[in-house]
């Protein structure tokens, strides 16, 4: 597990910036609704929070597709994977990577909420359940972008990960079980309190399997190709 944890952190610091710009936009987003002689609407917070969750999604899938890509360009996996690092601890130090990147900023945007709306129980709820929903949907985009870019070019990896996680919501009814995303984000804008848990559940059960595909997929892939 060292390795994994010192790939994952190797990988935070090769994205800092963006990584700090990442948690702070969500405090930029709400620092042009926040007044200190009136209290925020509950619409506009909604509205925002909305337009995060999505973009908090979408980087974080972007970000994974990406990640192989830029360490072969680097030839840094070749070193890697030579000092007896397994394929699979590698994919899985990416997606930790990609994962703090995920808990960071919701948790940026749950802070916010709290921010704008004041703390009471109701508002922290929300925040809570903002926080799981969108870590997970965000995780479960991320391993689908992993998958796709072990064998085809990260922009078109994310862009197929991003369309099959939110074709689903431009549908008015979709089986949950079937894409779990579409029952994590679908109510965001309305700020609920539960968490759906059978959902989360579920979520991260495919999750599991996806990472598992592509841990074996990468297993099969030449990593030693130049691609300049």
């Amino acid at each position: 597990m060292i390795p994994v944890l010192l790939l994952a952190k190797n990988f935070l610091r090769q994205n800092r910036w963006l990584f700090l710009a990442f948690i702070g936009l969500p405090f930029l987003m709400g620092a042009f609704q926040w007044s200190p002689h009136h209290a925020t609407s509950p619409q506009d917070v909604a509205e925002i929070v909305q337009q995060e969750m999505f973009y908090g999604v979408v980087v974080v899938t972007f970000l994974a597709s990406s990640a192989i890509h830029n360490e072969k360009r680097s030839r840094r996996i070749v070193g890697v994977l030579s000092k007896g690092v397994s394929r699979r601890q590698y994919l899985l130090a990416l997606l930790l990577g990609s994962a703090c990147f995920a808990v960071a900023y919701f948790g940026s945007v749950g802070a916010v909420l709290v921010w704008l709306l004041g703390p009471s129980d109701a508002v922290t709820s929300a925040a809570s359940g903002l926080f799981v929903r969108g870590t997970v949907a965000a995780l479960w985009a991320a391993s689908a972008g992993l998958l796709w870019s072990t064998f085809v070019h990260p922009f078109l990896a994310a862009a197929i990960a991003t369309g099959v996680t939110f074709a689903p919501l431009a549908l008015s009814h979709t089986n949950t079980l079937l894409t779990p995303v579409t029952g994590l984000l679908k109510d965001s804008n309305d700020l609920v309190q539960a968490i759906p848990l059978s959902v989360v559940l579920v979520a991260i059960g495919e999750f599991a399997i996806i990472f598992l595909i592509a841990a074996l997929v990468f297993r099969r892939r030449d990593v030693t190709v130049n691609i300049e």
